[in-house]
């Protein structure tokens, strides 16, 4: 079950998660909740950072950026299309380092770190 919440409010967050899993108990379904908030670009972002510098070991912290930045940065457009930034997303995303990424995002250790514990228990 998935959602696009772009504008992270967390009260907003937790109802709406709430929500979705009173939905799943009340139909006996187990599923994996994902609802990915506007920290996205920003790993991508992160993404782009290391394939431009392979070297560096700065740490960047576009987390702390507005989100029309880090899709500026990414698709060179505050707004694209899906044809338009697929591709990119493909191409940023392809051996993606995991471990490094979470060295770089919070929101991404988070999330990878729930994800980690979920494959785990299953």
């Amino acid at each position: 079950m998935g959602l696009d919440l772009d504008d992270f409010d967390s009260a907003a967050f937790q109802a709406k998660q709430a929500e979705m899993r009173g939905r799943l108990e009340a139909r006996k379904l187990q599923a994996i909740l994902l609802i990915p908030v506007q920290c996205i670009e920003h790993w991508l972002w992160c993404l782009k950072w290391r394939k431009e510098h392979p070297h560096s070991t700065k740490n960047e912290r576009f987390e702390t950026q507005p989100r029309e930045n880090a899709k500026l940065a990414i698709y060179n457009a505050r707004k694209c299309s899906t044809k338009h930034s697929s591709p990119i997303v493909e191409e940023l995303a392809a051996g993606m380092d995991a471990d490094w990424l979470s060295t770089r995002s919070a929101s991404f250790l988070a999330f990878h770190t729930q994800v980690r514990a979920y494959l785990e228990a299953v």
